[in-house]
């Protein structure tokens, strides 16, 4: 759309996008013959279906957005992004947000942001657009959950934790030094770890009449029947917890794995990466520690929920948290050498939210190390001489202090099939940015 349109187009274009309506890219015909020369060569494609804005799973002031291909009209060559907290003209070109390109066999798009979002209603517009024309949705509200309760959370409930974990320093994922031990006791329950019950979560349950004293809890509110089987689903008021152990008394030797998506996806100077890594080791022989069954009831990638039956199961490996994690995002050049600043280079609790590194634990009820970042948004440093487009170093280390001053006793033995293993302490992989 041209940043020129006039007045009269812009009423036309508000009302178009609660209408559903294609309109041509070429300009406002006359009436007359000449209006052939303005008429598209190419169909306008349809409405994008299925168009949904939720909340991005563990995180506040963010949102999720997700739609299928239009089931008429031509291909759409991109999906335009529009976000306004006014209502009823959001389809602007002041509110343009992101173009997302219409990859071949893609039908679905998942985009995340955060960028300015307030807890406040916003709403949303998502266009199917190509040569002959840009085709808007209906708008969507959304309510950004703002603020935070307990080590950082989010206002709503987050994930349980359901696998087991060992925090190779004894410091939890907020930061925190642990202090106890794993429990089912609600009133035992060392908050320190960071994982849920949060302390607030365990007034409200000891608070019931009667008093929840002991995990988990099964709201029977939450329940989500599937073949059969009864589910209590992540990010409700039900309550678990898997086995966790403080691991700073021996070395912990683990095997690193990047994220899928990092060498499955395609990746353009548009995308929002979500960059994880995770750390996991066999558990000494004869060792098993209680895990929670999980199952994926509905949704796909970031709106995914899962939920389980209460199935405990003995697992022989855990996950490893290690508070001297350290991950660096570097640019390179055509020879695969550092070009210029690297754009990240932080530990943990340097911040909250998109742009920091964290642990967290996914709506599996795993645990990982993430981050997000924003690419689009992404102001490149100064001495970066090759553009946005091209190669980056991703790497995920082991600093020998962590920020809350212990020492390393964490080592990587192996890495996953993606990525190189440098030493002990250090592993990386290498993406490719489409322009």
């Amino acid at each position: 759309m041209r940043t020129s349109i006039t007045a009269n187009w812009r009423r036309f274009v508000a009302a178009a996008a609660f209408a559903g309506v294609a309109f041509a890219l070429g300009g406002c015909g006359s009436g007359s013959s000449s209006d052939t020369a303005t008429t598209p060569s190419v169909a306008p494609p349809g409405v994008p279906t299925n168009f949904t804005v939720v909340r991005t799973p563990e995180q506040t002031l963010s949102a999720d957005l997700s739609w299928s291909a239009p089931m008429t009209g031509g291909a759409p060559d991109s999906y335009e992004v529009y976000r306004s907290t006014t209502a009823g003209a959001v389809f602007q070109p002041a509110n343009h947000l992101v173009s997302v390109p219409a990859e071949a066999g893609k039908t679905s798009y998942a985009f995340t942001d955060n960028a300015g979002l307030t807890a406040v209603n916003t709403y949303w517009v998502v266009s199917a657009k190509n040569a002959g024309g840009e085709t808007p949705t209906a708008e969507v509200m959304y309510k950004p959950i703002g603020g935070g309760v307990g080590g950082g959370g989010d206002t709503g409930f987050g994930n349980n934790f359901s696998a087991a974990l060992v925090f190779a320093d004894d410091i939890g994922i907020g930061g925190a030094a642990i202090t106890g031990t794993w429990t089912n006791d609600l009133t035992q329950i060392d908050l320190n770890t960071g994982l849920r019950p949060l302390a607030d979560q365990v007034s409200a349950l000891l608070a019931r009449t009667p008093p929840v004293n002991t995990l988990p809890y099964w709201d029977p509110n939450t329940i989500f029947p599937l073949d059969g089987t009864d589910y209590y689903k992540q990010q409700t008021a039900s309550t678990w917890q898997g086995e966790w152990v403080a691991g700073a008394s021996e070395p912990q030797h683990v095997s690193a794995t990047w994220g899928d998506n990092l060498a499955s996806q395609s990746l353009t100077v548009n995308s929002v990466i979500r960059v994880e890594m995770v750390l996991s080791k066999t558990l000494p022989v004869g060792t098993t520690m209680s895990t929670y069954k999980m199952q994926s009831l509905y949704g796909a990638q970031a709106n995914e929920i899962q939920g389980t039956d209460g199935t405990i199961v003995p697992s022989e490996t855990a996950f490893v948290f290690a508070s001297n994690a350290h991950l660096k995002i570097q640019k390179l050049d055509g020879s695969g050498n550092p070009d210029g600043t690297p754009l990240y280079d932080q530990t943990l609790w340097t911040g909250d939210g998109p742009g920091f590194l964290a642990g967290e634990v996914s709506v599996a009820g795993n645990f990982t190390y993430g981050f997000v970042w924003n690419l689009k948004s992404q102001v490149m440093p100064g001495d970066v001489t090759t553009g946005k487009a091209g190669t980056y170093r991703i790497t995920f280390s082991l600093d020998d202090t962590s920020p809350k001053g212990t020492t390393n006793n964490t080592f990587i033995d192996s890495v996953g099939t993606s990525g190189f293993l440098v030493s002990d302490k250090e592993v990386y992989i290498d993406i490719n940015v489409a322009p």
